[in-house]
């Protein structure tokens, strides 16, 4: 079979993108992809917790000038099979209120393309309306995200503009968590979410799944 195409959407916010959680997409992806990275604008990423090692693959990365992104605004989600958006607290300044990525994922939703967000990255999906009058895209799909406890005790919570839940049952949407850290995923509709960094690689494997299941369907 062709290799599939993947966007994989970055916040350029200050607040930043979780490495590791990145670091976890890109990996699992780029063997079963084709990958892209955009961003609002084509900004540049700032990159959050950081270790060696992270570190070490993030340059080895961007020496290939694998890292340089697109702007959301130029992307036309028909080329792309599925959307990965890791943990990123930035996501809740700039991806939420995001017109173009909006449109991108109101349009995977309408031809059943899987989405993927993880942790803080759920609140990327903020950003799809649809409808006369419109509505939130995601209203009627179940989906978890980064809970309040979790939330709580980062460094940067003071600074977010919101959290998931509060976000998400604000807009009448289904959302649930487990406990704080732990490994905790939703799939409903063909959108896989994952609570929080740790539950990145079970996430993105199911999503990996779900789009090769529907590649083998022909759609």
């Amino acid at each position: 079979m062709a290799k599939q195409n993947c966007l994989i959407v970055l916040s350029a916010s200050s607040l930043g993108v979780s490495a590791p959680s990145f670091l976890q997409c890109y990996k699992l992806t780029q063997s079963a992809f084709n990958i892209e990275i955009a961003t609002p604008e084509a900004a540049a990423a700032v990159f959050i917790d950081k270790d060696d090692q992270s570190s070490r693959w993030l340059s080895d990365i961007a020496s290939k000038k694998l890292l340089e992104p697109q702007s959301l605004s130029d992307i036309q989600g028909s080329q792309y099979s599925c959307v990965v958006i890791p943990h990123s607290p930035g996501a809740s300044e700039d991806l939420a209120t995001c017109e173009a990525l909006g449109s991108i994922l109101t349009q995977c939703l309408a031809e059943k393309k899987p989405v993927c967000a993880i942790g803080l990255g759920v609140c990327a999906l903020l950003s799809a309306v649809k409808g006369d009058p419109q509505q939130w895209a995601f209203r009627d799909i179940a989906l978890t995200g980064s809970s309040l406890a979790e939330v709580t005790a980062t460094t940067y919570f003071s600074s977010l503009p919101l959290i998931p839940g509060d976000a998400i049952l604000d807009r009448a949407g289904i959302f649930s968590t487990g406990a704080p850290t732990s490994i905790h995923i939703v799939v409903n509709a063909g959108v896989v979410t994952g609570q929080n960094p740790q539950s990145t690689l079970s996430a993105v494997q199911n999503m990996i799944l779900l789009a090769n299941q529907r590649q083998s369907k022909g759609k």
